[in-house]
């Protein structure tokens, strides 16, 4: 059977946050009408009830759920596309809250502008001033011409055409995952590409505020991993 997008969520350990999550996407595609969507939640092998609440979702027909054993958030993202039958891919953090009319929009970019991939605005779900900055900051880099700066796929989409010529996420690194894909979509086709700051989705600030000085830190590590492909692959916090 084949959608118009799909929806794709990795998920590892997110008893606290997913049912949230999946509440609002499930809200964004019933504005697409009947069998426009589908979402998909990979399950990463989680230890904490995660999988207990996917099934609630699965067995009221909202979702489908897959276990995936090997670790790891782009392994799980790839997984999810292999199972997936939309034209348009829209991947989405298991800690992040998309708004009513993402999905819609995202459709629209596609449909009526020509766009093949994009990235949205992203805010800090907790809130405070230190989220309100860091989120600020990191809206202002993500709109320099730099094709690098075109990532975090707590938020990203891109046509199942797109994924599969410069796809998949890469599995061999902990950070920058998502460049294969939107970074190398950027610099080919840059006018198919949209960074829509209209569009909002609230991602979970937990990682930055676990660790003592947790916005600096991750700040440089992400400096480390733009600067030498080292920073990619050693990422050592717990919480991605």
């Amino acid at each position: 059977m084949g959608y118009r997008l799909s929806v794709i969520i990795p998920a590892r350990n997110e008893y606290r946050l997913i049912r949230a999550t999946l509440d609002c996407v499930l809200s964004a595609v019933g504005r697409l009408g009947p069998m426009q969507a589908e979402v998909i939640v990979v399950d990463n092998a989680s230890t904490d009830g995660t999988w207990d609440i996917l099934q609630r979702y699965v067995n009221e027909g909202l979702i489908r759920a897959i276990q995936l054993n090997q670790l790891g958030a782009a392994r799980a993202r790839n997984h999810g596309r292999v199972h997936a039958y939309g034209e348009i891919l829209v991947f989405v953090d298991a800690d992040t809250q998309v708004s009513p009319d993402c999905l819609q929009r995202i459709v629209e970019h596609c449909d009526h502008r020509g766009i093949e991939a994009g990235i949205t605005r992203l805010a800090g779900l907790e809130g405070g001033l230190r989220s309100r900055l860091w989120w600020s900051f990191w809206e202002q880099v993500r709109r320099l011409p730099l094709c690098r700066a075109k990532a975090m796929p707590a938020l990203m989409f891109c046509t199942a055409k797109v994924f599969d010529e410069f796809g998949p996420f890469d599995e061999s690194v902990a950070i920058g995952e998502e460049w294969p894909i939107l970074a190398n979509h950027y610099r080919r086709r840059r006018q198919n590409f949209v960074y829509d700051r209209s569009i909002t989705a609230l991602s979970s600030n937990r990682r930055m505020q676990a660790l003592t000085f947790g916005y600096s830190r991750t700040f440089l590590k992400y400096v480390w991993a733009i600067l030498h492909r080292s920073g990619r692959l050693n990422y050592s916090d717990r919480i991605r």
